[in-house]
């Protein structure tokens, strides 16, 4: 099971009461900052990121987000600009080269 984010059965105090005695990072309690909240919190697992279930599926979220983000990332065919469409259908960067190109169908193939 891979758990990012300290869920431990034992209490955030008791372990920073280990960790105050043992002088530091060691088995079994290891002194870490969030990396969505920034809290600090104290994990049994060296590998823990997040403190909590909540910070977790803020993370998850974020993740998603920024995938769909670059997915939508596109270049304009007029201007060349890259741009983050608003829609997934999204072509253009504005509608000034939008309507540009439609003119620009429009009197190439008529007479």
């Amino acid at each position: 099971m891979n758990v990012r984010y300290a869920e431990n059965r034992v209490t955030q105090q008791e372990l920073a009461e280990r960790h105050a005695h043992a002088g530091g990072d060691h088995r079994g309690c290891y002194r870490r900052v969030c990396g969505v909240c920034g809290k600090v919190f104290y994990a049994g697992l060296p590998r823990a990121s997040l403190c909590s279930e909540r910070c977790n599926q803020i993370a998850i979220l974020r993740r998603r987000h920024e995938r769909q983000r670059r997915a939508r990332q596109r270049r304009c065919p007029r201007c060349g600009i890259v741009f983050v469409a608003k829609r997934n259908d999204g072509v253009y960067c504005s509608n000034a080269c939008r309507q540009a190109m439609h003119r620009r169908r429009v009197t190439a193939g008529g007479p």
